[in-house]
């Protein structure tokens, strides 16, 4: 009768209780293992969403290009086909300069700027012309280099020019 009846000693039960432990815990090797899957995953993904992401930037800039040409065109409308000078275009979209009583304006509520924070830029499509092309410095910020983003339709000047 005393068999049925036996009380397990305090240190029977702590020594069972840490082996279920030790085999309830994951061990070293499948950590490392789910660490190795879950990195194997990141290297796919990774750069996939970053190219979205530089694709994206350059869709939203060609967008604001595209409105500053347009805010261009407003101006030139409404000083007979007359376009402001290059280094002055950004700044006369938005404010007056004072004595411009053709000025119709403001043809922008605010300075364009890319993606990358900086402003955009224009200058005349050839020195014979006075149509002026709207681009970005790209992210590095430094004009005329690889990453500069404009329209990409070349033949428009050449469309603007047989005019």
């Amino acid at each position: 009768m005393q068999a049925l009846f036996t009380t397990r000693r305090p240190c029977q039960t702590n020594a069972r209780f840490s082996r279920f432990a030790l085999r309830a815990a994951f061990t070293l090797v499948e950590v490392l293992l789910v660490l190795a899957i879950l990195a194997a995953i990141a290297a796919m993904v990774v750069p996939d969403l970053l190219s979205r992401q530089n694709k994206a930037q350059k869709d939203s800039v060609m967008i604001s290009i595209k409105a500053t040409e347009q805010a261009l065109k407003m101006y030139a409308i409404d000083h007979a086909g007359q376009w402001p000078k290059p280094e002055q275009a950004i700044d006369i979209l938005m404010n007056n300069p004072g004595s411009d009583p053709q000025w119709s304006g403001p043809y922008l509520e605010s300075e364009p700027l890319d993606p990358w924070g900086f402003v955009l830029r224009c200058r005349r499509m050839s020195p014979d012309q006075a149509l002026l092309q709207v681009y970005s410095v790209g992210p590095d910020g430094k004009e005329a280099s690889a990453d500069d983003v404009m329209d990409s339709r070349s033949d428009r000047s050449k469309r603007q020019a047989k005019r």
